[in-house]
């Protein structure tokens, strides 16, 4: 806003205070002093604005008078005397204009109209708008729109040909025609939203935001879609970290783990963190339209709904949270309905999954028996007709080679998935009462034949609005369901032997393969033969959700809204294993009592339902142009209720009768012996108060307060404060930094605390069992479950951030760079207990992990030209984040202790002063090429031959401590390219190929296909030069510090091609608003300095959308 931009909205304010600014008297002295300086000293002194056109100050001398205590009026008579120029007050405004030369005077105009949003159709307050002249010039005419979005401009001379400039923080300009009754509608504006913040309970102009905050826009989200929501942020935002999932790969049912600047929890159990546990307790808040989703919501939610995306990173912008937002917060506004004719939009997609098998480089079927041939598989150790049983098991496929047989059963159970999505968006209404609705459907089918995840969902936007109260409903359904491939994991796949045929010569499955020297203790059970069964693994939830909102204007300063969320969720899961699986090949099921449990049937189900309700008072002033207060409370309280139900049961004699009721018995597992599950009821109220004051749109302070509770606590523990205190200048705004180069300057400060909870309530409290399998007479026995602890507390983050953003040349460079550092306290960790108490454990607060780090994003333009509608803009990001452990349990050490003289043989062990996902290992030298033995270094720096577990070291972090985004967008008349790199380095990675595929036993050779490497990289004889070792199975054969790897990847995970039509020629001859044809890519290259498999259990894809987007 320039000056006399505000000047005009401070006058402004002071009619509506009723300062009585144009009855004060004035004191002066001009001495030579130039008209158009006199006019800026009386604005000064008056709160008058003063309009007038220069040409007409042409020629009038300079002005020499002492005036004391005389009213405007009377000042104004004596400057224009003898000048040929007259003057008119209007309201605040003085207008100057030549005086009249004949009887009549000179015509003045007035316009006068109304601003609102198209996003919700509210009046829009403090909106600019300025006279322009014929070629687009400004001129002095100029005000604000009032508190029910009016505005009128008087007084100016000129006619024809003069149009209305009108203007908002976050939305569009336009530039209109002038007229006398005018009726404007602004529209979000994707690059100016950026100009906003909202948080979920707040909605705040950056320019007065101490928090850390990132958005992502509607646009973006286009850009850069991947196969869900979540792939698609992945694509957009360097500071949401996904962890690599090597495992799980594409399965479009996974739900990925994703966390921002680190870590704020420690695993319970070093054992299970080995065995990667989820880390689900590190998971963002994640918050649409001012209520709590699931991650597993957000992801499949409709992107075309989504207005815009902001990620809340530090304690400024999260404390408002309080025990949730120590993880971060994701906060999703949704799109609201426009008024006017009806609006219709469509899209059609097609979802093509390509399989990515760059990763696995295995043995061909004469590769793999020339191997077997050089280990000595098939020589014998006893006597020559053993070895002539071996050498015709050789020959027999040694023919079977040589006729052709060379089987690629990494593509068996793989498809290239074709799904479809349809979207169908219809708005209008008027600006009283406005309405829309969206369908969405989307079938992602994955590589693995049979898997795919569906998703159909249906929202209604109603919205009224009576005087000052503004109502809003919005209403969405959505059902969800999946299915997991027959097939079983794909490892089994990789695993088998090459010369072994699926089909037998008349074309029908093989059901099961002779083990490589024909055992006939065991056989090998063909995974194309799952795939026939009557199998299952699927899962079904349904959602409806209803939220409810008021909003009434108390003052144009002062704004109360009330929202209530019901919500009501059912899921259920099912996988049934038909008897006929290799599951139950195993000797155990072979007895009558084995084959009772032969075929196993699981049915999980889950009912929940949550109520929310939020009170928020929001209260905006400005005060003398110069001093604005904003003051936020906000109270919320939840309620929220779960009932879960499981079953499994075994012994189905025919897998097409897989009903529950035919089974033969309840599982024999001792957890599973009868229905579990239990009900759960948890509720929380918080309040929070937010304080924000600005001086001059140059130095500003805010500070938040919330205090939390919650009934999963102990009594003595439910309500614990939160709080932030944040420092800002525009710098921008100083006068000294004033030029045309600099757009933008900002610094920024802040501090604060804020929490999380990690446990369930059974940690709490001590809980029991009932067992009605165990009586006393007519009741049920009970015994304890845990020891529960009622004193446990909130996890706390405390965190520091300084960041800045700037803005160069017109925004042709802009980015922000923020310094954090987090420490979080009173970390749940186990405690031992006395084996006397009869449990080995309970939970305490006792841990202490701390994060430091930054991020940095820079976007600048190498071409831009709006007039010829091109424009070329890269963008880069960088984030860097870096964790080490405080503050242990005991119980932890000695889990350390006995895993680091394990058997095991590299550790992700925990450590006071290392980091969370730090990895130990053996030293080595590499392999001796004299014997082919590995050369190992003990804790004395001594070579060894011997590997001993106890002498493990660290060797670094497994999580990167760099990763990032680079960027480019191109757009020219309708034609664009948007591509996204993403990159990381500065980690270790223990490569869990060379375990499984490379430096292998001869056993293992013997039952499962291998890697190239074993035929090319391992020792066979004295002088080679080798990374792996020899097949001596007497040897050494643990797993060193020559599999642990430096992480170095670079993926081009996003290509986005397309054109849209939406000229006004295109516009007049269809009638269509545009049409836009679009080709979205994932996953499209993988470039790493680790060669290893990636997709173990469900391989990796390439992601294909073609969309066509139509809207009228």
């Amino acid at each position: 806003m320039n000056s006399s931009k505000r000047k005009l909205f401070s006058l402004i304010l002071l009619g509506v205070l009723g300062i009585p600014v144009s009855a004060q008297d004035i004191d002066t002295v001009y001495k030579n002093t130039p008209i158009e300086q006199v006019f800026s000293d009386l604005r000064e002194k008056t709160n008058h604005e003063f309009v007038y056109q220069k040409q007409i100050l042409q020629g009038v001398k300079p002005v020499t008078c002492t005036l004391k205590d005389k009213r405007l009026e009377e000042v104004l008579n004596e400057v224009l005397k003898g000048t040929g120029l007259t003057y008119e007050i209007v309201d605040n405004t003085v207008i100057i204009r030549k005086a009249e030369t004949n009887r009549k005077a000179q015509q003045t105009h007035r316009i006068y109209g109304t601003v609102i949003s198209k996003d919700d159709g509210l009046p829009i307050i403090g909106a600019s708008v300025r006279l322009l002249g014929a070629d687009n010039e400004e001129t002095t005419f100029g005000t604000a729109t009032d508190i029910d979005g009016r505005f009128e401009i008087t007084g100016f001379t000129f006619g024809a040909n003069y149009k209305v400039q009108i203007s908002y923080i976050g939305m569009k300009t336009q530039v209109l025609a002038a007229n006398a009754d005018m009726h404007v509608v602004l529209e979000s504006d994707a690059q100016k939203l950026q100009d906003v913040v909202v948080t979920g309970i707040f909605k705040k102009a950056k320019e007065s935001y101490t928090g850390a905050v990132s958005t992502v826009t509607s646009e973006e989200l286009d850009m850069f879609k991947g196969q869900n929501l979540l792939q698609t942020l992945k694509n957009i935002d360097a500071s949401l970290n996904f962890a690599v999932n090597n495992i799980a790969g594409s399965n479009p049912n996974t739900l990925p783990q994703i966390n921002i600047r680190g870590n704020s929890s420690l695993p319970m159990s070093v054992q299970e963190f080995n065995e990667s546990a989820s880390n689900a307790v590190n998971t963002p808040l994640i918050i649409m339209d001012g209520f709590e989703i699931s991650l597993e919501k957000l992801m499949d939610y409709n992107d075309e709904e989504i207005e815009s995306i902001n990620i809340l990173k530090d304690a400024s912008a999260t404390a408002i949270y309080g025990s949730r937002g120590a993880n971060g917060v994701i906060v999703i506004v949704t799109k609201k309905p426009a008024p006017g004719r009806l609006k219709v939009q469509g899209s059609a997609r097609i979802n093509l999954e390509f399989p990515d098998l760059s990763s696995y480089h295995m043995l061909n079927a004469r590769e793999k028996l020339e191997l077997e041939k050089i280990v000595g598989v098939y020589k014998s150790s006893k006597d020559m007709d053993q070895q002539s049983l071996y050498d015709s098991y050789y020959n027999e496929r040694l023919k079977a080679v040589l006729e052709g047989t060379d089987t690629d059963w990494l593509s068996k159970p793989l498809r290239n998935g074709i799904g479809q999505g349809y979207n169908l968006r219809l708005e209008g209404g008027s600006d009283e009462f406005r309405w829309s609705m969206d369908g969405n459907y989307n079938l992602v089918n994955g590589v693995m034949k049979g898997s795919k995840r569906q998703t159909i969902s249906n929202s209604l936007t109603l919205i009224y609005t009576v005087k000052n109260f503004r109502f809003q409903n919005y209403s969405y359904i959505t059902n969800t369901s999946s299915e997991e491939s027959k097939y079983g994991g794909f490892s089994t796949f990789v695993s088998m032997q090459p010369y072994n045929a699926p089909y037998d010569k008349d074309g029908k499955l093989v059901r099961y393969f002779p083990t490589t020297l024909h055992s006939s203790s065991s056989v090998v059970t063909n995974p194309l033969y799952e795939g026939t069964l009557n199998n299952k693994d699927t899962s079904n939830s349904f959602t409806f959700t209803n939220n409810f909102s008021v909003d009434w204007t108390i003052l144009p300063e002062l704004i109360l809204r009330g929202q209530l969320s019901i919500s009501k969720g059912y899921n259920r899961t099912d996988v049934f294993l038909s008897a006929e699986s290799g599951a139950f090949t195993g000797t155990n099921y072979r007895s009558v009592a084995g084959m009772r449990k032969k075929g196993t049937y699981d049915n999980t189900r889950r009912e929940n339902y949550s109520f929310d309700a939020n009170f928020t008072l929001n209260y905006n002033k400005i005060l003398a142009e110069k001093h604005m207060v904003y003051v936020g409370l906000n109270y919320m309280v939840r309620d929220a209720y779960a009932d879960i139900m499981g079953v499994k049961a075994e012994g189905f004699s025919n897998e097409n009768l897989r009903h529950i009721s035919n089974a033969t018995q309840w599982s024999s597992s001792d957890y599973y012996k009868k229905p579990t599950g239990g009900e759960s009821t948890s509720r929380q109220v918080g309040f929070a108060a937010n304080l924000n004051y600005t001086y001059d749109n140059r130095y500003y302070v805010d500070g938040s307060y919330r205090l939390d509770g919650s009934s999963e606590f102990g009594a003595d523990k439910r309500f614990a404060p939160f709080w932030s205190v944040g420092l800002g200048w525009n710098m921008h705004n100083e006068k000294f930094l004033r030029s045309n180069f600099l757009n933008t300057l900002r610094l920024r400060f802040s501090v604060g605390e804020t929490g999380t909870m990690n446990f369930s309530t059974a940690s709490v409290i001590t809980t029991y069992a009932y067992n009605s399998s165990r009586q006393y007479l007519n009741w049920n026995t009970a015994s304890l479950m845990g020891w529960g602890n009622p004193s446990l507390t909130w996890q706390k983050t405390r965190e520091y951030n300084v960041g800045t953003e700037f803005a160069f040349f017109q925004n042709l460079i802009n980015g922000r760079f923020d310094v954090y550092k987090k420490t979080t306290t009173n970390l749940l960790s186990k405690m031992e207990l006395p084996n006397a108490m009869g449990f080995t454990s309970y939970d305490s607060n006792v841990g202490s992990i701390e994060n430091t780090g930054f991020e940095l994003s820079l976007n600048g333009y190498i071409l831009r030209n709006y007039a010829r509608d091109y424009r070329w803009s890269v963008g880069v990001q960088l984030v860097y984040d870096k964790n080490k452990i405080g503050k242990l349990s005991e119980a932890l050490k000695e889990q350390n202790r006995l895993l680091q003289n394990s058997s095991r043989d590299v550790s992700n062990l925990l450590y006071e002063g290392y980091p969370v996902n730090s990895i130990w290992a053996v030293r080595s030298l590499g392999i001796d090429p004299s014997y082919g033995n590995e050369v190992l270094i003990d804790n004395h720096g001594n070579v060894t031959s011997v590997m001993r577990a106890e002498e493990k070291v660290f060797l670094g972090s497994g999580d990167p401590l760099y990763r990032g985004i680079a960027n480019s967008q191109f757009y020219w008349k309708g034609f664009y390219v948007n591509m996204s790199f993403t990159y990381r380095w500065g980690g270790l990675e223990m490569n869990q190929t060379l375990h499984d595929r490379v430096e292998v036993s001869v056993s293992r050779i013997m039952s499962s296909n291998v890697d190239e490497r074993v035929l090319k990289a391992r020792w066979m004889k004295p002088g080679d030069l080798v990374e792996f070792r020899n097949f001596d199975a007497s040897a050494s054969s643990g797993v060193s510090s020559r599999f642990v790897q430096k992480d170095r990847t670079l993926e081009l995970s996003s290509l986005n091609v397309g054109y849209r039509f939406e000229s006004e020629a295109f516009r007049k001859r269809t009638k269509l608003n545009y049409l836009n044809f679009s080709v979205n890519m994932s996953n499209v290259a993988y470039w790493s300095t680790i060669k290893q498999e990636r997709g173990t259990s469900y391989p990796f894809a390439r992601n294909v959308i073609g969309t066509v987007t139509i809207a009228y």
